[in-house]
């Protein structure tokens, strides 16, 4: 084997072996999410159905600790 072959094939060699310089293992990118359309400022309030908001908390009616947790 002369030696520009020897060199060819050795360049080819590291070539293969640097691959690309990511790190860590391949994979396929996630597809992009698509967001949800926004309704405008004027459209229907919300369905009946949703959860009510609890009601403030009286502190006079909530029983003290210890501290001790």
């Amino acid at each position: 084997m002369n030696r520009n072959a020897r060199l060819f094939a050795a360049a080819a060699l590291l070539a293969a072996l640097s691959a690309c310089g990511a790190k860590g293992p391949l994979f396929m990118p996630q597809p992009p999410v698509e967001e949800a359309p926004v309704a405008p400022a004027d459209a229907a309030p919300a369905p009946a159905d949703s959860v009510p908001a609890q009601p403030p908390i009286d502190p006079a009616t909530v029983p003290a600790t210890d501290g001790n947790g």
